[in-house]
């Protein structure tokens, strides 16, 4: 990790960086399953909700989840729609911050499904830069449309939620992602080549992406309710960007809202700081205590907008946004 975060501060992007994913922790772990059975009945709600609004308000959509947080996703809700007899077609592909979209593995789709409607699907959003990320770099004629579970940011033009909420799968890696890495990406691509990705195949025996998925269906509430009706968070960041400006922290690429966020910090980045809005939300519980194991400061913020924020140490600009 270490020696990631000096690569980072020296200018290399983050897109083009991949380094060996190890085990998840005991914390982790802990934190994947206190989460599935906390909130797994939630989840299973919301993905049945998601799917049921696709399947009658998009003309033929095509899930097209984004690696690695929408791919899990993608396949639930894929598995939702086929136990109603609705088949709902799913690709997973590579976006990355500074780099855009895979452009030719969305051109295959395209070429697969044509007059198809593609549905970009991720699991939550934290400060919506994929969600920025994905209009700037979607070519002409395809709308930028994005599905998601829990929209904190306010971003998403399908949100099950706006709650901001730990889903299982932020707690892990490629053991819950089909043992795919991150994605990543040469900065001198040629056109038509796709992007790169690894499988983590020392990590098969820590594999729970089956068992994930087999208990989001037997979590199948059933009957679907409506998507989330009540208004978007209006500009949630903003507050957050102030209080790390209070706490020293003044560059936004260093500020990383949401649970879900937060957490790939802890697994990815070396955090300087943990904000949270409540000490004793169970959705947090494993981000202190992946701080406190670190020694890393932890403050209390009621008034923030979302459950958590991480901040990583201030110093020279970073390659790209983790």
């Amino acid at each position: 990790m270490t020696e990631k975060e000096k690569l980072l501060r020296q200018g290399v992007s983050y897109g083009g960086l991949l380094t060996p994913e190890t085990r998840p922790s005991a914390v982790q772990q802990a934190a994947y399953q206190d989460a599935l059975r906390r909130n797994g009945p939630r989840v299973a709600g919301l993905i049945a909700a998601l799917t049921t609004h696709l399947l009658t308000a998009v003309p033929r959509p095509v899930l097209v989840s984004l690696a690695r947080a929408g791919t899990p996703v993608g396949c639930a809700m894929t598995r939702f729609a086929r136990r109603r007899g609705r088949p709902l077609p799913h690709h997973t592909l590579s976006i990355i911050r500074g780099s855009g979209i895979d452009r030719e593995a969305l051109r295959r789709i395209m070429q697969a499904h044509p007059g198809a409607t593609l549905v970009f699907v991720d699991g939550w959003t934290g400060k919506g830069s994929i969600a920025g990320t994905l209009s700037a770099s979607l070519p002409a004629g395809v709308p930028p449309l994005l599905a998601v579970l829990s929209d904190p940011a306010g971003v998403a033009d399908f949100a099950a939620t706006h709650d901001d909420l730990l889903l299982p799968h932020a707690a892990l890696n490629a053991t819950v992602s089909g043992l795919l890495s991150r994605t990543f990406v040469d900065a001198d691509i040629p056109d038509g080549q796709l992007h790169g990705v690894r499988t983590e195949d020392h990590l098969r025996a820590d594999d729970v992406t089956g068992e994930y998925l087999a208990a989001l269906d037997a979590l199948d509430p059933g009957t679907a309710s409506p998507l989330d009706s009540g208004p978007r968070p209006v500009r949630p960041y903003d507050a957050v960007l102030a209080l790390a400006s209070s706490l020293g922290v003044h560059d936004p690429h260093l500020v990383k809202p949401g649970v879900g966020e937060a957490t790939r910090v802890f697994l990815r980045r070396q955090p300087a700081g943990l904000l949270l809005r409540d000490a004793g939300h169970p959705d947090t519980r494993h981000l202190h205590a992946l701080a406190q194991a670190a020694a890393i400061p932890v403050t209390l913020h009621p008034e923030l907008p979302y459950l958590a924020a991480a901040l990583i140490a201030p110093g020279p600009r970073t390659g790209e946004d983790a």
